[in-house]
């Protein structure tokens, strides 16, 4: 055995084995993982309401757009439904004949179903997986405008939502299947949407007008077939050597004409295109592909739209780790990035040395941005070149709740590369609401665990509840259902303002533990009327999961059992010590006003036995006075006594300005969350 070993290895690979196994010895795994082809399968609903809220059917054009964005070497299919399910473009490997067959396709897309079977589209369109595939990164886009809709029947309905949620999304997360959700117009399940993309860890966005259907399409499938891109410049972007290939997709409002000014100074437009370009315009839109483009500078010569964007296909590229699209707060969230070529990593250092890496991120809600440079392996500032290729950066601004679009630029000097995604970080838990039709009406409290990775079972959940009548008090309250707690509100009589917040300890699947706190949710019924706040940005979590606000020993609450106490200790005695207050400050009022009477009688005594020597100007003084107190009948004696009460309430009032604690007291945070989605949020 071994005389065929040394005949196979020969001489020298038997030296390497000998000095340490070099020729066998495997490379260290990459941090970033190799990128797998996308696999992405379209269903859009059909449904008769789609007459109503796609009026023009502007499916078709965004359709059109997406099948031609499908890169070389990719999987697709798509798929309409709606009391059933029909192939529109049968799934198999992408190539120029499949994307006329889907432009082709695209015009058959109707509205004329009776129901909207969302359940029966997921699982006709997956079919054919029972295992995550290593080279593929599955992917579904699901559109469409309504709710699960099945039958006339509410609770055949019900049942179909059910088995989705139970039974349909959780084999389709355990075979590595992302579902990026669309909902068309405000009618949509918005919940049920945003939990078939955050149970899958994909991305929910909202199109509230069919115009905005084409961006929202491009923002979903950026996610499930990430491209690499040239960075825009105002209407400008730099092509180099190493570009074999560029898609310049050119947004823009009705027909007007594109241009593209190429570096030689001269004008492409559709009808003077070379034999090396390929012109598809669609309906606001068009979409140019150029081979072999000339390097230097090029210009969008012409008007154009938000979300233009310049994808390249080229030897040199940027590789980054891809974040989750759903993330929650408090995460780890980082990046790394290296530049390769030929999918080998380049660690010169005298090309690393005039390169770049930064990342840009912007949180939609309320447009803040932060500019952070990625730092090289061993060094400690960004010019440092990094020794193995790789550049980093933590993201901490993604612990917090939003909507982010999260943007990696390589900056060459003669070359750019750009690699980009969107993101919403969620709240671990959100709280809702639910109120019957009965008189009086009732109210129900739910907390819903939205993170997927929580074990249900290792989680305790306290509410602490504050009553009409003033009392609080708190409850252990267990899983009413999968990944739900519900604390049914007691009636009141009269109706009134009941406050809710809930504290949260468990384990996420991955052993880290975590703590949470909700902020107060108010439920006010007084006139009919119901108020309810709604969950907000965890607050600090409590130091021990056991402590619970009470002076009493502790003992072990079975599940379900209610913490029969007052307000916290500190509370109780602030509300002890209330009435003690006033009283005080009412005794001495007394005693200041008696003070005053006794001062006044003994000026008034001396003044009569001093009498003989007052001055004229007091004389008449005291004078004037006596007979403005005849006239006036005693009004300002009588005045007099309602000032000398109102400075001995004074003390009393500021006693009662020093209420009872309750939890509007208690520090408590602000709230923070979805998507755009115009996030969402979602």
């Amino acid at each position: 055995m071994l005389t065929g070993i040394i005949k196979r290895l020969g001489v020298i690979g038997i030296a390497a084995l000998l000095v340490g196994g070099v020729a066998l010895h495997a490379e260290p795994p990459s941090p970033i993982p190799a990128a797998a082809r996308p696999d992405v399968r379209v269903l859009i609903d059909i449904s008769g309401s789609m007459k109503q809220n796609d009026p023009q059917n502007l499916r078709k054009p965004a359709l059109e757009m997406l099948v031609q964005l499908f890169p070389k070497g990719s999987r697709g299919g798509v798929w309409q439904f709606a009391q059933g399910v029909d192939t529109l473009v049968p799934y198999q490997d992408v190539s120029d004949s499949w994307r006329e067959a889907g432009r082709r396709k695209a015009a058959r897309i109707s509205s004329v179903g009776l129901f909207t079977n969302i359940p029966l589209a997921l699982e006709k369109a997956t079919a054919d997986i029972n295992r995550p595939d290593p080279g593929f990164r599955t992917s579904v886009i699901l559109l469409t405008d309504g709710v699960v809709d099945v039958s006339k029947d509410p609770a055949e309905n019900h049942a179909a939502t059910e088995r989705l949620l139970k039974q349909i999304v959780p084999r389709l997360r355990e075979r590595a299947v992302t579902v990026h959700t669309i909902a068309l117009s405000k009618q949509a399940d918005r919940e049920l949407m945003q939990r078939l993309a955050v149970d899958t860890g994909g991305l929910f966005t909202l199109a509230e007008t069919p115009e905005k259907l084409n961006h929202a399409f491009l923002q979903v499938f950026d996610a499930a077939a990430p491209a690499e891109q040239v960075p825009m410049q105002g209407n400008q972007f730099q092509v180099d050597s190493a570009i074999d290939e560029l898609t310049a997709l050119i947004f823009h409002k009705g027909e007007k004409s594109v241009a593209l000014k190429m570096p030689d100074g001269k004008t492409m437009t559709e009808a003077s295109k070379t034999d090396n370009v390929n012109w598809f315009k669609g309906q606001g839109f068009d979409l140019i592909t150029i081979k072999k483009p000339a390097p230097g500078q090029w210009t969008v010569d012409s008007e154009f739209e938000p979300g233009t964007r310049v994808t390249i296909v080229s030897d040199l590229n940027l590789a980054m780790t891809r974040l989750p699209e759903s993330l929650f707060i408090n995460n780890d969230a980082a990046v790394t990035a290296a530049l390769k070529e030929k999918d080998q990593v380049l660690t010169r250092t005298d090309l690393l040395k005039l390169v770049s890496f930064k990342a840009n991120i912007v949180r939609r809600g309320d447009g803040k941005e932060w500019h952070l440079d990625l730092i090289g392996t061993g060094a400690t500032d960004p010019t440092t070149p990094a020794g193995d290729g790789y550049y980093r950066a933590a993201l901490p601004m993604l612990k917090e709740v939003g909507s982010y679009d999260v943007a990696i630029d390589v900056d060459g000097k003669t070359f750019q590369r750009s690699q980009r995604q969107s993101l919403t970080v969620r709240e671990n838990f959100i709280v809702k609401v639910s109120t019957t039709d009965t008189l009086p009406p009732a109210h129900t409290v739910s907390l819903f665990a939205q993170n997927p990775e929580i074990i249900i079972p290792e989680t305790k959940v306290t509410a602490h509840i504050k009553g009409a009548d003033g009392h609080e008090k708190t409850q252990i309250i267990t899983a009413s259902s999968e990944r739900e707690w519900q604390l049914p509100l007691p009636p009141t009589e009269q109706g009134g303002r009941v406050e809710v917040f809930f504290e949260v300890v468990g384990h996420y699947r991955n052993g880290d533990e975590f703590a949470a706190m909700t902020q107060v949710t108010a439920v006010d019924d007084t006139g009919g009327q119901v108020v309810a706040g709604e969950s907000a940005k965890p607050a600090a979590p409590p130091k021990a999961p056991e402590a619970e606000h009470t002076s009493e020993p502790k003992h072990e609450a079975s599940k379900g059992d209610e913490v029969a106490h007052e307000a916290p200790a500190a509370d109780e005695h602030a509300e002890a010590d209330a009435e003690p207050a006033w009283k005080k400050w009412a005794l001495y009022a007394g005693l200041g006003l008696g003070n005053l009477l006794v001062i006044g009688l003994g000026y008034f005594a001396y003044r009569k036995v001093m009498g003989g020597s007052k001055s004229a100007v007091l004389d008449d003084e005291d004078d004037d006075d006596a007979e403005a107190a005849d006239s006036k009948g005693g009004k300002d004696a009588k005045k007099d006594a309602k000032d000398g009460a109102d400075k001995a309430a004074a003390p009393e009032k500021k006693a009662e300005a020093k209420p009872k604690k309750s939890l509007d007291d208690l520090d408590l945070p602000d709230d923070a969350i979805d998507i755009d989605p115009a996030s969402d949020k979602k």
